[in-house]
């Protein structure tokens, strides 16, 4: 048995002084004199509070006992009273004639400390070491003749009135912990009780700061004083102790109550399970057995889930034990006893099943505890009303923890045939995995795997078909009635989260409020013009439903069918080089070439220009038809779309100027930059100057395969070796030249023009994205920035048409301006 004292330490600093009320500065205590000063010694705080520096705030009893030998020693040699010399020991106590300093009523207390401590160390190790219980009585009797030797010298005039009474109690309470040992419990009891009533009176004398110290003496001695009347004879301690143990949760109590159960247990001798009744011979079985008896009163008390959830891991933690010992127990009779075959299952055979089976009752009952636990905090997450995150992974492992219990209930020995037994459980295992799947669920929408969540959520809505409306017929499972009435509502969640899945499947967004909230409902486009965009339009369900405009509006038709595009790579063109103009300005060559190589690695967000260049080419595009489907005519599209960027489209009548020799006048810094960069990138080996090796390698990473005709064609631009000097006076020439390129533009926008000069913005859009080179829709935008739109969406087309066949001098003077 493990009773916890609570004792107090005294303070380390050996100058330590007791407080007077009536010192006299200047006056000695002389033999000769009468003491001119009360000693006013507060036993108790004394005690607590060298207990706490020296070793017992962590239940080291060795180290506060040495301590108390050190400080013995020091006392003795500053009042100058040892106990014997060098030579042999002479035994000296304090009496009354000698008591000349305050410091002489530390001795006996220190002394009482010293023994009470060595008798406490005792009482640890005396758990494996039964005999040394018989010292440890033998120090606490040292311990007692201390204090009532304390008690004797603070009778004296020098000492207070307080002085006198802490004596005293201190005295109780040491021979009630003696005689609470040697199990003297009506001895024991009157001290206590001595003890107790002095501290009180003392606390009601204090200031409010000293009471606290006091008070926590009397209910420290509580405990002891209840469990020393139920031993002799008042039934209602036991509960006593039970409500302390609660409240308190203090470990001390735990061998209290463990001794009284054990008294009880002692008429605890069979147990009766569905109908059969086993003995019951092992004491740790029968003191868990009446600890389960008391479950219910116990968690009756509970205030709140924290408390229940404690009451589960105390019961827990004592059925294991239970099992542990039956277990061990049954090996050891296997090694002695051969087993004889018998149809039925051995009587301590099924008393273990029985263990086993409240072992996973009791620990299904606390998670469903935690369970609401986790749906509070869980909910209260999802609405923002605390911060405390809760993830739905927490309710999958309580409920895969459920599922793994009930599957080890349906494999219990002695329950096969049992089709009640069985019947339920199933039933409980489809309630728990209909749980668990709705979790599961929720842990992949979390993870955005929509089609995985829909899965458990189907899986889950199917458990729910199982189970729902059946009810628990056996008595053992009737508790979990509850459970199954919560399906009802996991439908709902179900529904409501097969929904949810869905929509974020088909929008692949997470936040589905945010993504509805962004679509339109009201549209003027007609659904032939919206097919990627849900609107939410009734007029399709009316008698005249928006589907498209009729009649429709003209619309440029491609030169190229859809059959071109799609069977490119499997026709074989006719020669069609007789009937095409051979100008340099149509952008065949190593300069379009370049341009075509500069564009590609980079994705920078579309400019002015590089609209111009893509509309140009998509009109040109338009225009020339057949002649691009030829192989050749790839690369040479490329620096027509690049003069476009530039600026310049070298029309007869807007020729760009130059300035003198210097080509680098041309372009600008920009332009310049830009050329230099296309040239490093196609000059492989680094050599200067641009080779066939160095183009057909650049053809490779486009992934387009260059014959070596048309390899000599581009290099035949050039008068001689391609360095950069040499390409930059290249580009120059392209544009300078000759080249009617506005005129291709011109009319291509023309053909969109519904006659009153203007162009429809939604036509041209959809052109833009449908047909050639087809633009997004960040760059159909970007390029709609700047043009002149009015509010009917009609976009100026003369406008257009000046700003995409302006000059680089006529930009310049447009920007200045």
């Amino acid at each position: 048995m493990k009773i916890e004292v609570n004792m107090t330490e005294t303070k380390s600093n050996d100058s330590e002084t007791i407080t007077t009320t009536q010192q006299q500065s200047g006056a000695k205590n002389d033999s000769s004199k009468g003491p001119e000063s009360i000693y006013t010694v507060p036993l108790l705080k004394l005690i607590k509070e060298a207990q706490q520096q020296h070793g017992l705030r962590h239940g080291d009893y060795q180290r506060y006992r040495t301590y108390c030998s050190s400080r013995l020693h020091r006392l003795r040699k500053v009042l100058h009273f040892p106990q014997g010399d060098r030579k042999g020991f002479k035994k000296r106590e304090v009496t009354l004639d000698n008591l000349k300093d305050e410091k002489f009523v530390y001795l006996p207390l220190i002394q009482a400390e010293r023994a009470w401590a060595y008798a406490m160390q005792l009482k640890q190790e005396s758990n494996t070491e039964p005999r040394k219980k018989f010292h440890l009585v033998a120090r606490l009797r040292k311990a007692v003749s201390h204090t009532i030797h304390l008690e004797y010298i603070c009778q004296s005039p020098l000492c207070d009135a307080r002085t006198k009474l802490e004596a005293q109690a201190y005295s109780a309470w040491m021979q009630g912990t003696l005689f609470f040992e040697l199990q003297e419990w009506k001895q024991a009891s009157e001290k206590l009780v001595l003890s107790q009533t002095i501290y009180e009176k003392l606390a009601s004398a204090l200031n409010e700061d000293e009471q606290i110290l006091y008070k926590q003496r009397v209910e420290e001695l509580n405990p002891n004083l209840r469990y020393c009347a139920y031993n002799i004879g008042d039934s209602s301690a036991q509960q006593d102790l039970l409500n302390m143990r609660s409240k308190g949760g203090k470990s001390e109590l735990d061998a209290l109550i463990a001794q009284t159960r054990e008294k009880q247990a002692a008429s605890l001798l069979e147990v009766t399970w569905r109908g059969r009744t086993v003995p019951v011979r092992l004491e740790k079985i029968r003191v868990f057995l009446l600890a389960y008896q008391g479950l219910d009163a116990s968690l009756g008390k509970a205030n709140d889930c924290d408390a229940k959830l404690s009451a589960y891991e105390t019961i827990l933690l004592d059925c294991k034990e239970a099992i542990q010992s039956l277990k061990e127990d049954l090996a050891a009779v296997a090694k002695t006893k051969v087993d004889l075959q018998s149809s039925q299952l051995g009587s301590q055979q099924y008393l273990l099943s029985y263990l086993t089976f409240l072992r996973a009752t009791l620990t299904i009952d606390r998670n469903l505890v935690m369970v609401d636990v986790f749906q509070k905090n869980f909910a209260a997450y999802q609405s923002g009303e605390s911060k405390k995150v809760a993830k739905p992974q927490e309710g999958v492992k309580l409920y895969e923890a459920m599922v793994q219990l009930s599957g080890e209930l349906q494999q219990l020995q002695g329950m096969e045939n049992d089709k009640k037994f069985q019947n339920d459980l199933e039933l409980l295992t489809k309630v728990f995995k209909a749980f668990r799947c709705y979790y599961m669920a929720l842990t992949c929408q979390g993870n955005r795997q929509w089609a995985e969540a829909l899965a458990l959520y189907q899986r889950a809505e199917t458990y729910i078909n199982q189970s729902e409306g059946k009810k628990l017929g056996d008595s053992e499972f009737t508790k979990y009635s509850r459970v199954g009435q919560d399906l009802a509502h996991l439908r709902s969640l179900v529904n409501s989260g097969k929904c949810a899945a869905h929509a974020q499947n088909i929008l692949g967004v997470e936040d589905i409020n945010a993504a509805m909230s962004g679509l339109s409902v009201r549209s003027k486009k007609s659904l032939c013009l919206r097919l990627d965009e849900f609107v939410e339009d009734v007029s399709l369900t009316s008698a005249t439903p928006n589907v498209i405009k009729l009649p429709p509006t003209m619309a440029p038709v491609p030169c190229k069918p859809l059959f071109f595009d799609l069977a490119l790579n499997h026709i074989s063109f006719p020669s069609l080089a007789e009937n095409m103009e051979n100008k340099k300005s149509t952008g065949a060559g190593i300069t379009g070439f370049v341009k075509v190589r500069l564009s590609r690695p980079q994705t920078p967000t579309p400019k002015m220009g590089d609209v111009e260049k893509k509309k140009k080419k998509k009109k040109k595009e338009e225009e020339t038809a057949p002649a691009e489907a030829a192989p050749a005519a790839a690369p040479a599209a490329a620096p027509a779309a690049s003069s476009t960027k530039s600026g310049s489209t070298g029309g007869s009548k807007k020729q760009a100027a130059r300035s003198g020799s210097n080509v680098f006048s041309m372009f600008s810094q920009k332009q310049v930059a830009e050329f230099k960069e296309g040239f490093q990138l196609m000059d492989r080996d680094k050599d200067g100057i641009l080779g066939k090796n160095d183009l057909r390698a650049t053809y490779d990473e486009l992934g387009r395969i260059a014959s070596e005709k048309e390899l000599d064609e581009m290099l035949k631009d050039a008068p001689g070796p391609i360095n950069f000097t040499a390409l930059l006076m290249m580009f120059a020439e392209r544009q300078s030249g000759g080249a009617d390129e506005d005129e291709v533009v011109i009319a291509a926008f023309k053909s969109f023009d519904d006659g009153t000069g203007h162009i429809d913005g939604e036509n041209l859009r959809h052109a833009l994205m449908t047909w050639g080179e087809k633009f997004t829709t960040k760059e159909v935008d970007d390029a709609y920035a700047e043009m002149t739109i009015d509010n009917n969406n009609r976009i100026d087309c003369n406008a257009l048409i000046q700003m995409l066949t302006s000059s680089p001098a006529e930009e310049t003077e447009g920007e200045a301006a």
